[in-house]
């Protein structure tokens, strides 16, 4: 079964794996656990209110609560320095370009120490943009960006971890038309304090039943929004960027040439006939091949199938994040009992083999999605 798909009208255009499986903490932040500082990401998938961050500076141990926000921009065109077209999509079409928006002075304490110079200096008008974003785009310093919000300049290049694995960090204030954004707080806190009461500081400020995590530094490689997930510009580089306009209904209209070079329609075990993206098939060949030789095949309901390709957002929060399913790298199984923000009711069996062929599970989410497995590394 689908999940129901989002209004996303107020985001209408206007006209090799990078990866490592474990974190890896950057030279900042061993130095900044050297000097007695941890340094966390709270986050939720409802989004969190101003109030979490004063909240959280009671803590004992806590330092400072910064706040962060992010959104999805559109890219229309990428300009080399001296002025040369490098990157432009079909007309009425954008890629999909995901935006950290920072108090550049406040944020710096969270970047490694060799590119805190250049965020405190970020200025409005201007954005940085991380290592991986300057190979996709095949330029970097000085370029021009045009964006659906407007026209920006890169005022240099970062390392992957300053942005937090977003295409770009932007200076507040937020352009006027980013209709929506997801707000999340970076904590630096003594070495000593209290996840505890960091939990119950957020608690004492948010309704009872809302959802979030909070991850430190050494047990996520960026302190960033879905901190599971692999960052957008990660799927670009590994399975291809697309341009696309999106729909009043949340689904995308794909404008180029990628659905046609990379998703195909095939059998694998167990489900028979699935389209995805090409590159996906060995390792969900070989998490199913493995189901079946285990006489493990009884796990998956071939008829709660549910899809792998759909070219949309995701549901929750509407209009912020395209789902992984655009690429045709997560599909969904066993539908009945594991619905999209309900109690998840996956085998322990299953779970192992997907994980074990680089395929993420959803059950574990602050708001679970128990029928969905999508690719998170590439198997040894």
């Amino acid at each position: 079964m689908r999940r129901a798909l989002l209004s996303v009208a107020a985001v209408l255009l206007a006209a090799p794996s990078l990866v490592q499986q474990a974190p890896a903490m950057d030279a900042g932040a061993a130095a900044a656990r050297s000097a007695g500082t941890r340094r966390f990401v709270v986050w939720s998938p409802e989004g969190l209110p101003p109030r979490v961050g004063h909240s959280l500076e009671r803590v004992d141990g806590v330092r400072d609560a910064v706040k962060a926000r992010f959104a999805l921009d559109w890219l229309l065109e990428a300009r080399a320095p001296g002025g040369s077209r490098v990157q432009s999509p079909p007309s009425g079409a954008g890629y999909p370009f995901e935006v950290l928006l920072v108090a550049p002075r406040a944020y710096a304490k969270f970047a490694p120490t060799e590119d805190r110079e250049a965020i405190r200096r970020l200025d409005e008008g201007e954005v940085l943009i991380p290592k991986m974003e300057a190979r996709l785009r095949a330029t970097g310093n000085g370029s021009r960006f045009q964006l659906r919000s407007g026209t920006v300049r890169v005022s240099g290049v970062v390392s992957n971890a300053a942005t937090q694995g977003y295409e770009a960090l932007m200076a507040r204030p937020a352009p006027s038309d980013w209709t929506y954004q997801m707000r999340y707080f970076l904590v630096e806190a003594s070495t000593d304090v209290s996840i505890k009461s960091m939990r119950r500081a957020v608690k004492r400020v948010t309704s009872d039943d809302i959802r979030f995590r909070i991850r430190s530094e050494n047990k996520t490689r960026f302190l960033r929004y879905a901190t599971s997930v692999r960052p957008q510009v990660v799927f670009k580089r590994t399975f291809g960027e697309f341009a696309a306009r999106p729909t009043k209904t949340g689904a995308l209209t794909l404008m180029d040439g990628w659905r046609d070079n990379n998703i195909r329609t095939e059998s694998v075990p167990i489900l028979g006939s699935v389209t995805c993206h090409r590159k996906l098939f060995p390792q969900m060949r070989g998490a199913l091949n493995e189901l079946e030789e285990k006489g493990l095949a009884y796990l998956i309901r071939r008829d709660e199938y549910a899809g792998c390709y759909n070219s949309r957002f995701v549901a929750t929060p509407p209009g912020i994040r395209l789902s992984r399913h655009a690429w045709g790298v997560a599909f969904d199984i066993n539908t009945s009992n594991n619905q999209f923000g309900q109690e998840p009711h996956q085998d322990p069996r299953l779970v192992r083999i997907m994980r074990k062929w680089g395929l993420l599970w959803g059950g574990t989410w602050p708001l679970p999605d128990g029928m969905h497995f999508e690719w998170t590394r590439f198997p040894n």
